[in-house]
């Protein structure tokens, strides 16, 4: 809905002199009202927990209305995390985890360094509103794409679990009062103050069978002044991870994962779809330029690639004990190994400082300073860089090693690398060549380092006002970050050396190592050019991002406005501000500043780093106004003696936003209720809508491009037509160049929640809680991409149908390719060019799932001791994206069989348990407590997935038909327990009284993460590699 900036206005101050109205009619000179919210008895939570997440209404008895998860300290100390990162994917709802450090989709252009996400009910991350103290984070300055579009989210590793006093996740939409864009849910991260007294701890923690540790130091102190008016508490914490290569484990050791002993027996038992070593070798791919260039060579084609002359195929003796071969495609043994030249974990050191600070002004007004700072840097290694695909490299024929170049120098002397026989048809002056694949291995691996600054400040006032509760605070808080890659390539530089006419030249004719006997024989440079050489090509490639949040808001509320016979009624309004920022500034090399006009050949491409595509710098932001209210009416209580309803209430709310930069105005609102049958039982229910903007990078965004491995299918059709290749799974991928770009044209994404539970306490069992909640959500105008690959299978369906995909871009064909189309019913095309994929408002998702929780806590039972049982299920019962008009097409051709299966549509359907979101997730915990001493026992489960990048062949390794040709990988489900145990010295009247010491071990049985055709080895939004883990801590109070 749309209005005016002076209705807008209108708007929301008439929603804030509601409340001031209100408040001076039903003023209260009595007593002050009470400034915290019901106890909560959610799952997970203790008598001593205050929950306020869900309602802005203080003192409103609402906790039973709300669906909130709960994490205590001793939760949190039961799943033992080092990290915000591990904290948070111990909450079954929190979802996959895309922002992760194996996660290498990208490259520079991700999301790097020492980060994590969080993607509530994977309604898709930057769905999730994240708070601290109930006031909004800011973004971390990295984005990367999800679903090919920018997603953006904070960072929960900024998050130190040691300081925090409780996580309450509200897994409902709650636009309507906390913001627009709060559509999955709200996770707030609640901070130990008013801490009196301190604590110092120690943690060491070791990974079996690796060389992996962490230690962590921090502690806190806190006093009251001012005659106890006032309260500083400060807390402190370091953290350093030594990192670890990915060879430390057996299925990260290699990108070939064909050799996994999970796949023996299996119908994917050899399937070449785990073999992703690199086509991008030492061991070079070249083109021969020029007219009659097949016929140039005793090679017999224009394309070779250079070999050991142990290979087989050799057709051009290259001297060095290296040979020639013809075709495109480099010898399977020959391909580079990714894995064996990366890091699995970083090496990171984490800082934080943290200071909470009140002071009671007088007995109704309180002002309150929190003020954070973080600190971050991680490094890693990764492999050396190699040229994209779709950006050859021309080498002239005057390039010193070119072995097709000319008789002699540009000074007149002989040219000692021109070959002297095999030669059928290369003039005096030489031939050019196109290089097509090279990986600079003798330019070692790279190295990224990230650096990332977080502070954040708080200060504000709360207290009474005229009988009403009132909170009104600002906040700034940044986030920097520099993402620094060492050892990259200049594309100009690299020409240049290839290029030079003397013995200082590059030369990337002499392959690499190949040794059989290693482990990874193709691995290493045995033949590396000059270390001058190599510095002249090699460059630091940077990458800068800002994000800012400023907000003011001011709050008033009262829970006992007035009195209906089912209770109090409460009223909570309030207006914030909040501007928003970004600033993403790449490398001249990268965002068009300095590009690469190949000298030979004449093309352009938009960036000068070898095997990176160009991007913009981009920046932007917005100012978002907004006004709330928000009531919560009690209709029926048990002093009513209504049967069958012994409690009935309503929270009613409503919310109204502003976006200045895509000029939308939002009307939000909710409606939830709880009716309590009986002591026991009892329903609660809430509908609401949410509105979240395209974030500021989708619309800034002003064009990126983007080189993908991309299956050409209407070449492909003509190969299968000739018998080139059997079936759509051998098409070979080349690199296919897409232009992605966002606009302020975006509309919002509008959705609707609705959720419905029970909460059961029987009687006869005390202590026990049991709740199941069904929820489901529609998403309406998703911002995304209708996808490179599935707009060139639309061109061949339009194709076969005698028109094209107007985005799909290609080249001219040339005498080969008219030659293949010849006889197959299409018209002859050329390459890929580009494929247009702007930012679109597609069509509907709708995911709906439930949600179960149990709390038993037993209590004392004899000389045994203290127990409590908690368990937090999550199942997601589908995730429906519909498609568009296209994505229908496409559907409906492979139904019908025009397309064939082996085609796959991506990211349009029933995508459950697709590359993700599997169908269960859950925790449980045993707690033990007797005097000193205390155990407990935790277990998380991750429900198995399928990876589509891997399909069943039609017979197995043997050649017996496999039962489901076509069908998808099975990723395995991953259930892991951590277990452990601490005693507090106490009462000894000693130094050392108040002193904890703990043992731990996590995922006690080393469980390995399940086998995928991922980096590494494993869906990293999933699982980790950490195995079993030793801990280890000591804890001083004083």
């Amino acid at each position: 809905m749309k209005f005016s900036r002076s209705t807008m206005i209108g708007l929301l101050c008439g929603t804030a002199l509601t409340g001031f109205s209100t408040a001076a009619v039903a003023q209260d000179t009595g007593d002050v009202a009470q400034d915290t919210a019901d106890v909560s008895t959610e799952p997970g939570a203790d008598d001593d927990v205050i929950v306020v997440t869900g309602t802005q209404i203080r003192g409103a008895q609402i906790d039973d209305v709300l669906p909130v998860t709960v994490l205590n300290e001793e939760a949190i100390e039961t799943i033992n995390p080092s990290s915000g990162d591990e904290l948070f994917r111990a909450i079954p709802q929190a979802g996959s985890v895309a922002f992760n450090e194996q996660n290498t989709t990208g490259g520079v252009n991700g999301a790097r360094g020492d980060i994590a996400s969080i993607n509530l009910r994977e309604l898709g991350t930057g769905n999730t509103l994240l708070l601290i103290n109930g006031r909004r984070m800011t973004l971390d300055p990295g984005f990367q794409t999800e679903l090919l579009v920018p997603v953006v989210s904070p960072d929960t590793n900024s998050i130190v679990p040691g300081g925090v006093r409780r996580v309450e996740v509200l897994r409902d939409g709650a636009s309507a009062i906390y913001g627009a864009d709060a559509v999955a849910g709200v996770v707030n991260t609640v901070l130990r103050g008013n801490r009196t007294g301190g604590f110092a701890q120690a943690n060491y923690r070791v990974s079996d069978g690796t060389g992996l540790y962490n230690t962590s130091f921090r502690g806190g102190v806190g006093f009251d002044f001012n005659e106890g008016r006032s309260n500083l508490t400060l807390y402190g914490n370091y953290f350093h991870e030594n990192g670890a290569p990915a060879t430390d484990r057996f299925y990260s050791a290699s990108s070939d994962r064909r050799g996994d002993p999970r796949l023996v027996g299996t119908p994917f038992e050899g399937d070449s779809n785990f073999r992703n070593t690199s086509t991008l070798t030492p061991w070079g791919q070249f083109d021969i330029q020029g007219s009659g260039a097949r016929g140039s060579t005793t090679i017999g084609d224009d394309d070779f690639q250079i070999q050991p002359n142990s290979f087989s195929g050799c057709r051009l003796d290259l001297g060095g004990g290296i040979c020639a071969d013809n075709g495109t495609s480099v010898d399977i043994a020959l391909r580079y190994d990714l894995d064996a030249d990366r890091t699995l974990y970083s090496t990171k050191d984490r800082y934080n400082a943290t200071l909470l600070f009140n002071h009671e002004l007088s007995d109704t007004v309180e002002f309150y300073l929190e003020g954070s700072f973080y600190r971050s840097k991680s490094s890693r290694l990764r492999e050396s860089s190699a040229n994209l695909t779709a950006v050859p490299i021309g080498i002239s024929r005057n390039a010193y090693f070119n072995p097709l170049g000319a008789t002699t120098l540009l000074d007149g002397s002989p040219n000692p690398n021109r070959l002297t026989s095999g030669l059928l048809n290369v003039s005096a002056s030489g031939r050019d060549l196109i290089m097509e694949r090279y990986r600079v291995i003798d330019g070692g691996p790279r190295r990224g380092t990230v650096d990332k600054n977080d502070f954040r400040i708080v200060a504000g006032f709360k207290g009474d006002l005229l009988g009403w509760d009132f909170d009104t605070g600002f906040v700034y808080h940044q986030a920097n970050k520099t993402d620094l890659t060492e050892n990259r390539i200049s594309t100009t530089q690299f020409q240049n050396a290839i290029n030079r006419n003397d013995p200082t030249a590059y030369n990337p004719f002499n392959g690499g190592c190949f040794e059989p006997s290693l482990p990874v024989p193709q691995q290493g440079d045995c033949t590396p050019s000059s270390q001058a050489a190599i510095d002249s090509i090699t460059i630091d490639v940077f990458r800068k991002g800002e994000t800012t949040l400023a907000l003011a808001d001011f709050k008033v509320s009262k829970s006992d406005l007035f009195t209906l016979p089912g209770g109090d009624v409460g009223l909570a309004t309030g207006v914030e501000f909040r501007r928003e920022t970004f600033i993403d500034d790449r490398d001249d090399r990268l965002d068009g500043t300095i590009t690469f006009t190949d000298s030979v050949t004449g093309n352009f491409f938009g960036s000068d780093v070898l095997g990176s595509s160009p991007s913009p710098d981009t920046s932007g932001g917005r100012n978002v106004l907004s006004g709330f209210a928000e009531a919560f009416v009690p209709l029926v209580s048990d002093d009513m003696d209504i049967p069958l309803v012994q409690a009935l209430s309503l929270q009613l709310a409503g919310r109204i936003e502003r976006f200045s930069d895509i000029k939308e105005t939002a009307i939000v609102p909710r409606v939830a209720a709880s009716w309590t049958v009986f002591d026991s039982l009892m329903l609660r229910g809430a509908w609401s809508q949410g509105f979240r903007a395209p974030n500021l990078v989708q619309v800034n965004d002003l064009g990126t491009t983007r080189v993908n491995t991309r299956d050409d299918y209407v070449q492909c059709f003509a190969q299968i037509q000739k018998g080139e290749i059997a079936n759509f799974d051998n098409c070979a991928g080349e690199g296919t160049v897409s232009l992605r770009s966002g606009t302020d044209q975006l509309q919002p994404e509008e959705t609707e929640s609705i959720n419905l539970g029970v909460v059961i306490t029987p009687s006869f069992i005390p202590g026990l809680t049991l709740t199941a909640d069904y929820w489901r959500v529609q998403q309406d105008g998703i911002v995304g991409v209708f996808g490179d690959d599935n707009a060139i299978a639309l061109d061949l369906l339009r194709r076969l149908n005698g028109t094209t995909n107007p985005n799909v871009i290609r080249e001219a064909p040339d005498a080969d390719q008219i030659l293949l189309f010849a006889g197959t019913g299409l018209d002859a095309v050329g390459d890929v060019s580009q494929v247009l994929d702007p930012y679109l408002n597609l069509d509907s998702r709708t995911t709906k799932g439930m949600d179960f929780g149990l709390l038993y806590d037993i209590g004392e039972i004899g000389k045994l001791g203290e127990f409590k049982i908690s368990a937090n299920a999550a199942y997601l019962e589908s995730f429906f994206q519909s498609p568009g008009p296209d994505g229908q097409e496409l559907l409906d051709a492979v139904t019908d069989g025009t397309l064939p299966d082996s085609i796959v549509i991506s990211d349009i359907g029933q995508l459950r348990e697709i590359n993700g979101r599997p169908k269960w997730r859950w925790t449980a915990a045993l707690n033990w407590r007797s005097g000193p001493v205390r155990a407990s026992l935790f277990g998380r489960y991750v429900g198995g997935v399928f990876d589509d990048s891997v399909t069943q062949n039609a017979n197995d390794i043997n050649g017996n038909p496999n039962p489901d040709p076509g069908s998808f990988y099975p990723v395995s489900d991953w259930f892991v327990m951590n277990a452990s145990i601490s005693y507090t010295i106490d009462d000894t009247d000693s130094a050392i009284d108040g002193t904890r010491i703990r043992f731990g071990i996590n995922n006690f049985t080393n469980e390995a993460p399940p086998l995928a055709d991922q980096s590494y080895g494993f869906f990293s939004n999933l699982h980790n590699a950490r195995g079993r883990n030793f801990t280890f801590s000591i804890r001083k109070n004083f």
